[in-house]
């Protein structure tokens, strides 16, 4: 009776062995399909974006999602490394997102990962530009061109006389045309071969990764700019397109005032280098051992009129660009639009006019596509891909001229007032913010507001005061004085401070009016309690900013101007972390 038992425990191991070995098979066959040396990888926005929140702060119900893409350079295998909640499948197939995968190509380097610290690795690690190795230099304001040096065309396939380029990539062509996949069942490297010599290459379809330059226009005041810079990286890391930074912005005087109606528009904005604001060296560093390339201005000139800001549209003039490969993004300034809503946008530009230069000329080694964008302010809701805006906003480093100086400005009330701390208040009540004044009731509604305001946030007659505002710019000296014996009569504070007190005239008056306004940004960054307006960019961004520092938010008190109107777009595009 034990014989059959024997034997059949004996066919049952041998089963289990040969169904052991066909898996380790199978598993040897994967690995060796998976390039572990000549892989690419980028962060993007998935499509999954809760709704907007009814009511509310909007957004607050919006699931942030990243997801990795790793795709092997030299093999079809795709697969999806998910950091976080997101429902997207497992492989890149006929269900995955077109707005996702395809995003992927606007600005993916094929490339070898980005070496960084292992202790210490960037929270995005990010591919820079398209189509293998560029001679582009980080902070150049020339575009390089691609290193091509086999020619174009292989002998692999020819229909008609008609040969399959050499750098073509079958993986990115169905990867930019996912419909192939979807209608025409193309699934193979011969496939996808066989479609461009019949159709593709005739209808101008993209066969190899691209690469994107984004340039676009910083607009009107300090925190404008700089949200318009914020929104413009978050596009660019997302999709891994090259950056060309604008100039800066500079107005001739808070005393005059400000609108897109040109016949009532009284403010002259003039272009000045970036690095009268920001570190431009230490932002290009940043990001290039993240992978991003970014250049610097190539010109201060010609400058487009601010004063029709979503059609303010880059000018200069830049050395190796193909202008027949320069495209224009409308409809995005103070849009609000959810990141992969824009990645659709900005793919569609890309890929049509690069297939407009492939039908007109199917030999044509296309090399780059050139992404225009106007004032790119507000352009992001942020809160759709909050991650990646908060690296943006941490990475953007403001003048460290400018740094010094408000640190000479703090060192000095510490003087003066024999204390470290003091509170901070950002008065917008300059010329060019009637219409705030007016809309809210008057100046004594707007006055009531900020007292009430400065109560709230604890102010006392114990600390001292930095008050910022233009007031002085434009020599509005009584205007300053009155508003120091309201504070000072109020019990607000002991004693009202401001940058001229500790700063030299000459210094002052040789900063612009950007500047002088960074100046008081940073200074009131580092004081105890701040009170801001609530429909001032400038104030609303400080409070974002001092978070951004590890300051509480509780700490950080808007004046409510919410019949203003500002808040639900404030809330969505300009929270940064």
């Amino acid at each position: 009776m034990q014989q059959p038992r024997s034997r059949r425990e004996t066919f049952f191991l041998l089963g289990i062995v040969a169904i052991a070995g066909f898996f380790i098979w199978r598993l040897c066959q994967f690995g060796s399909s998976v390039p572990q040396s000549n892989t690419f990888t980028a962060v993007l926005s998935t499509t999954q974006v809760m709704p907007r929140a009814a009511g509310g702060r909007d957004g607050d119900q919006s699931a942030k999602v990243i997801t990795e893409l790793v795709i092997g350079r030299d093999q079809g295998d795709q697969r999806f490394k998910q950091h976080r909640k997101t429902s997207l499948p497992a492989e890149t197939g006929r269900s995955n997102q077109r707005g996702t995968s395809l995003a992927a190509l606007v600005g993916l380097q094929a490339d070898a990962a980005v070496k960084t610290q292992p202790d210490k690795p960037p929270l995005l690690v990010l591919p820079g530009v398209l189509g293998g190795s560029s001679t582009t230099q980080q902070g150049s304001a020339t575009l390089g061109k691609s290193e091509v040096t086999t020619s174009r065309v292989s002998s692999e396939t020819a229909t008609g006389g008609v040969r399959v380029p050499v750098d073509f990539d079958w993986q990115t062509y169905l990867l930019y045309h996912p419909e192939l996949r979807d209608e025409e069942n193309i699934e193979t490297e011969e496939q996808a071969k066989q479609h461009y010599l019949a159709k593709g290459r005739a209808e101008g379809r993209i066969y190899k990764r691209l690469r994107v330059l984004l340039r676009y226009t910083a607009c009107t005041g300090l925190i404008n700019q700089h949200y318009s810079h914020i929104a413009a990286f978050a596009l660019g890391a997302v999709l891994g397109a090259e950056l060309v930074l604008p100039p800066a912005v500079k107005r001739d005087s808070f005393a005059h005032y400000f609108s897109t109606f040109k016949e009532q528009n009284e403010v002259k904005w003039s272009a000045d280098p970036l690095d009268a604001l920001l570190d431009v060296d230490k932002i290009i560093e940043f990001w290039r051992v993240r992978g991003l390339i970014i250049h610097k201005t190539p010109s201060l000139t010609p400058f487009p009129d601010l004063t029709q800001p979503e059609t303010a549209f880059p000018l200069y003039q830049q050395k190796g660009l193909d202008e027949e490969c320069v495209t224009r993004l409308d409809g995005v300034y103070l849009q609000n639009l959810d990141m992969p809503e824009l990645i659709e946008k900005a793919r569609m530009a890309v890929i049509t006019q690069a297939s407009a230069a492939l039908r007109a000329n199917p030999d044509r080694d296309l090399d780059h596509v050139v992404l225009d964008l106007p004032c790119t302010f507000f352009m992001l809701r942020s809160l759709s891909n909050l991650r990646v805006v908060t690296e943006v906003a941490k990475s953007l480093y403001f003048s460290p001229k400018l740094h010094a100086m408000a640190d000479r400005v703090v060192k000095g009330m510490a003087i003066a007032g024999g204390r470290d701390e003091f509170n901070a208040v950002h008065l917008r009540i300059e010329k060019d913010a009637r219409d705030w004044s007016t809309i809210m009731g008057g100046e004594a509604v707007v006055w009531h507001n900020y007292i009430m305001a400065m109560q709230k946030a604890g102010f006392s007659s114990a600390v001292g005061c930095y008050a910022a505002s233009g007031l002085l710019t434009y020599g509005a000296d009584e205007d300053m004085m009155q508003i120091i014996k309201t504070l000072e009569g109020k019990g607000l504070c002991h004693a009202v401070y401001y940058k001229e007190l500790f700063l030299p005239k000459d210094e002052l008056e040789a900063l612009n009016s950007e500047q002088k306004a960074l100046l008081d940004f940073l200074v009131l960054a580092n004081g105890k309690a701040f009170v801001g307006f609530g429909s001032s960019t400038f104030s609303f961004y400080l409070r974002e900013y001092r978070a951004l520092q590890s300051i509480p938010r509780s700490s950080s008190v808007l004046v409510d101007a919410s019949v203003i109107g500002t808040d639900s777009l404030f809330n969505s595009a300009g929270t940064v972390i």
